[in-house]
């Protein structure tokens, strides 16, 4: 009896196709995607029913005619998670693949039952992807826009932190996706942030 119950947990790995050496780790989990997101959340709770906006300047180059980049936002609850937004622009209605830099503002109302917003940038599909300059602005009153702080927001950073690789709103790595600084192709300052697909659509 003793030796089926030590094979017991052998068994149910294998079952469950768990690894023989499987570890419990932090790191977020890996999938294969057609796409690769990096973003940030934000609790907007103080500004809930303004209009906020956020600009950043994109510059593309596809790997294919089906590749793009964008910008999005989203507004979410507090404890946020897989596709728990109740608004998204992710310009799906005019992607990106210009080789050249142009600055494009998304914008819409803080939810009051969803008043955190997340934002990033998106990279679909094969290619290299350019990000630079985000701003978020919030109108605080009729025609008066307030700036809100970015953390590295304008990626002059040493590195990316804290921007994070999600998908779908929830912490995610890409397999063939990787993001980084650049100092070759800055629309300002020393820096813009890279994304690298190098999977296949």
């Amino acid at each position: 009896m003793k030796k089926y119950l030590l094979a017991l947990p052998l068994l149910l790995m294998a079952f469950f196709n768990i690894p023989l050496n499987a570890q419990t780790s932090n790191a977020p989990p890996e999938e294969f995607s057609t796409f690769s997101v990096w973003s940030q959340r934000m609790d907007m709770s103080q500004f809930k029913g303004k209009k906020y906006r956020l600009s950043v300047a994109i510059m593309a180059e596809p790997g294919s005619t089906t590749s793009y980049a964008v910008a999005f936002i989203r507004n979410e609850p507090p404890k946020g998670g897989k596709l728990a937004w109740t608004y998204m622009d992710n310009m799906a209605d005019r992607p990106v693949r210009d080789k050249t830099w142009k600055t494009y503002t998304l914008q819409y109302v803080i939810d009051k039952k969803a008043p955190w917003i997340a934002f990033g940038m998106l990279g679909f599909g094969k290619g290299i992807y350019y990000f630079d300059d985000m701003r978020l602005e919030v109108e605080t009153s009729t025609g008066q826009w307030t700036a809100i702080p970015i953390p590295n927001g304008d990626f002059e950073q040493e590195t990316i932190a804290p921007w994070e690789q999600t998908s779908r709103g929830a912490p995610l790595k890409v397999i063939g996706a990787t993001a980084e600084t650049d100092s070759l192709k800055p629309f300002e300052g020393k820096q813009c942030f890279k994304i690298k697909n190098v999977f296949l659509n």
